[in-house]
């Protein structure tokens, strides 16, 4: 896992999302997240909040989609790129000294702000609302890995 700290390509990763997914945050838009995305998705409800197993089924399932580094996105946080291998607990955090401040590496579940998860190309991703707990999944196989799993993850389609 590594922190993107380097201004430049934190802000063109921010710039595609705005750009090109055409995302605005809800002082643009009251909806916020929902985006265009040029690969198949599909929405879900989230009908409770991920467990450390659930989490653990979406890793899995990256890690069967993706095997690569992935960026782990969370708006107004701290940004990542993890290799879905890592198996990263959940609640995971490290104290940054060099910074002087706490990291927290985000959950699948997006618990308080919009997330997105996504390989290096946007051809597989996952993309959270906090408020409204919904998912959109990504790709034909991620959303093929989602249906099969959706009653482990107390997802509904929407």
């Amino acid at each position: 896992m590594r922190v993107i700290l380097d201004t430049g390509e934190y802000n063109n990763i921010w710039d595609k999302i705005n750009n090109t997914f055409g995302f605005k945050t809800p002082c643009k838009d009251k909806n916020g997240i929902w985006l265009s995305f040029p690969a198949e998705n599909k929405k879900y409800r989230l009908n409770s909040v991920f467990s450390e197993e659930q989490e653990k089924i979406i890793n899995s399932i990256f890690c069967r989609v993706n095997p690569n580094n992935m960026y782990a996105l969370d708006w107004q946080h701290d940004c990542f790129i993890y290799d879905p291998r890592e198996k990263i607990p959940l609640d995971y955090w490290f104290y940054d000294a060099e910074r002087d401040c706490n990291v927290y590496f985000p959950s699948y579940y997006p618990n308080g702000d919009y997330h997105f998860f996504a390989s290096l190309d946007w051809s597989v991703g996952l993309y959270g609302h906090p408020w409204k707990e919904e998912i959109i999944v990504v790709g034909k196989e991620l959303i093929q890995e989602f249906e099969k799993v959706k009653t482990a993850l107390n997802i509904t389609e929407l």
